[in-house]
């Protein structure tokens, strides 16, 4: 599937430990999920910029990414089968709400 450059993208942003309300603080648009060790966020980013700007609130706080994969019809899974803390469901319904 090919995307236009301008287009919206969503991300799977996991990372380890449940630290939601950290990320709840410096997230507008976003939905954080926290469980089983690990807090996952779903984000829609406009464009590149917008993007690292949200790695670099992460580190700002001292959280890096254990996982961070482009949500979409070929990328709901991780390439090595890595267990997400979403289902495959959760996550296209969250793409469905934020598009």
């Amino acid at each position: 599937m090919n995307m236009p450059s301008d287009a919206p993208r969503h991300y799977q942003i996991v990372f380890r430990g449940e630290c939601g309300k950290v990320l709840a603080g410096i997230l507008d648009d976003a939905e954080i999920e926290s469980r089983h060790g690990y807090t996952c966020v779903v984000a829609t980013m406009r464009d590149q910029s917008e993007f690292y700007g949200l790695l670099d609130r992460f580190a700002d706080v001292a959280l890096l990414p254990v996982s961070l994969i482009e949500l979409g019809a070929e990328n709901l899974v991780t390439r090595y089968g890595w267990p997400l803390p979403l289902t495959r469901e959760a996550a296209e319904a969250r793409i469905t709400r934020a598009g």
